[in-house]
């Protein structure tokens, strides 16, 4: 008798592994609710990874199909997202030999927030913060900011710019 080969756990079942245990144990003095929100965050968006990937190919992992394939999975890439909530760490699925490439409507979406950030950013400026103030202002939990000061100087002189163009318009 053979035995069936091992197969990876797919990164949203230890993610969810992980949520299990943190529930059970706690945390050493962190703020428990704020790591079991920022794990199940991470552990949702991935099993929405997972799906939209499942969804895209037309059939579930290590499942195989009888008609011509449309692609494969290819592994993971570790991301880090910044939200407003702080930085989420996920593994985005790889998808090869496609006809199309695999692009998550899910991430392009997050990507806004990201957007939202900068537009918060700016708001700031003009209402008078400096550069450093707004770099306080948008940090995660750890005090890590959302944005560097590199890009809210970026924003700012796109604002200027911005600005210049439009005194120096035709009335």
């Amino acid at each position: 008798m053979t035995t069936p080969p091992k197969r990876k756990l797919p990164p949203s079942e230890t993610m969810g592994k992980a949520l299990a245990t943190l529930l059970e144990t706690g945390t050493d003095g962190k703020d428990l609710l704020g790591e079991v929100i920022r794990r199940g965050a991470e552990h949702v968006l991935q099993k929405s990874l997972e799906g939209e990937v499942t969804d895209f190919l037309g059939r579930e992992r290590y499942e195989r199909s009888e008609y011509s394939p449309r692609g494969y999975r290819n592994g993971y890439r570790t991301r880090t997202l910044k939200t407003t909530g702080g930085r989420l760490t996920i593994e985005e699925p790889r998808v090869r030999d496609t006809e199309e490439p695999f692009e998550s409507r899910l991430l392009a979406r997050i990507d806004r927030i990201d957007e939202r950030l900068e537009e918060m950013a700016v708001e700031m400026y003009v209402r008078g913060l400096s550069t450093r103030d707004i770099e306080k202002t948008l940090t995660d939990e750890s005090g890590r900011p959302l944005l560097s000061r590199s890009s809210i100087s970026r924003l700012s002189e796109q604002l200027y710019a911005e600005y210049e163009a439009f005194a120096k318009r035709d009335l």
